[in-house]
């Protein structure tokens, strides 16, 4: 398993936690127990831990950086995508925020739609500026 495949199971996990109301870290601790592997796991276990800890804070930034929606407005994939990115800009300081913000788009290529990944590029622009790290 690559550090993408990782990122992207994690991202899967943010919405499955999302669409299911299951916001806690007892429910990431399993989700990533079960579909991370090796030393994706810890990292991811950790990763995710904190995203949700934070959560209000990272809304909060996302927030702050959307012109067009909030959170509570936005799909749940990209919302997810952004939550994981924001994450990783703040808690994960081995990976350059403009890797971050590349591997965010490509999900939202991947998952969402062209829109969505230039709506994503942009609220993420926006936090790295302000200084999410």
């Amino acid at each position: 398993m690559t550090r993408n495949d990782a990122r992207e199971i994690m991202m899967q996990i943010l919405y499955e936690m999302e669409a299911s109301d299951e916001m806690n870290e007892e429910t990431a601790d399993r989700l990533a127990q079960e579909r991370l592997a090796g030393n994706h796991i810890e990292r991811g276990q950790k990763l995710l831990g904190q995203i949700i800890r934070s959560l209000d804070e990272i809304d909060g930034r996302i927030n702050a950086c959307s012109t067009r929606w909030k959170t509570t407005r936005m799909p749940k994939v990209d919302l997810a995508i952004m939550r994981l990115a924001v994450g990783e800009m703040l808690f994960a300081e081995d990976i350059p925020d403009a890797v971050v913000i590349n591997e965010a788009i490509d999900l939202g290529k991947k998952f969402s739609t062209a829109e969505s990944s230039r709506f994503i590029h942009g609220v993420l622009g926006a936090a790295a500026r302000k200084g999410t790290s």
